[in-house]
């Protein structure tokens, strides 16, 4: 089969992008363990529309995503609050899917977390497994976070089965002050009476253009 030096150049940057957003998702992960939030920022998008979904609620705008990230979770310089916190997402199982016109990405990965901090004065060890969903956006040859997605998976202390855990509500997240909503239809984590739901987030398919109908964090 032959292709075209136009094809070949359209795969060639695909790739590349593929490449750049696996790259970019690291990135912040690693970010985060080291709670540089204002770094984390430099990567987010400047799109009026970006986002980020906890599983308590959605942040609308960069400024709300800066918000949850310097004033909701410990500051990198502050070392009494971050003393004995931890707080690692080891990513796997990527799924990037790159645009034909290649100007925005999505991709979905399992992180198998640990959370480490400190409550009543004691540490507090846990396992915390989420799936990450995130749309990406080139702006201005660089590409960006635009939107993402965090879906509870489990979340159990070291010393106790996940087995055994009681059942995630909203109430374990009190702390926390989103814009709005969660859109997820329901707080899923597992638990031996749920049942795992397909398509929660729905693996990336590919995709010529971006609209709301595959984009995540709607």
């Amino acid at each position: 089969m032959e292709i075209s030096t136009f094809e070949l150049e359209r795969l060639l940057e695909a790739k590349m992008a593929e490449r750049a957003c696996q790259n970019l998702i690291g990135r912040f992960c690693m970010l985060q363990t080291a709670r540089r939030s204002d770094d984390i920022m430099a990567i987010w998008s400047d799109a009026p529309d970006a986002r980020l979904e906890q599983p308590w609620g959605v942040y609308d705008g960069k400024d709300s995503v800066r918000r949850y990230f310097t004033e909701e979770c410990p500051a990198h310089d502050d070392l009494e609050a971050r003393r004995g916190d931890l707080l690692i997402d080891a990513l796997s199982t990527p799924v990037i899917e790159v645009a034909t016109d290649v100007k925005t990405a999505r991709g979905a990965w399992f992180s198998q977390g640990l959370r480490t901090d400190k409550k009543d004065g004691e540490i507090n060890c846990r396992w915390y497994w989420t799936k990450l969903a995130v749309d990406f956006r080139l702006e201005d040859g660089a590409w960006k976070i635009w939107h993402m997605a965090v879906f509870p998976l489990l979340e159990a202390d070291y010393e106790t089965p996940w087995y055994d855990m009681p059942k995630l509500t909203q109430a374990a997240f009190s702390q926390y002050h989103a814009d709005r909503g969660p859109t997820a239809r329901y707080l899923w984590s597992f638990h031996k009476d749920n049942q795992y739901p397909l398509g929660h987030p729905a693996t990336p398919k590919p995709y010529d253009n971006f609209d709301l109908e595959v984009g995540y964090g709607y």
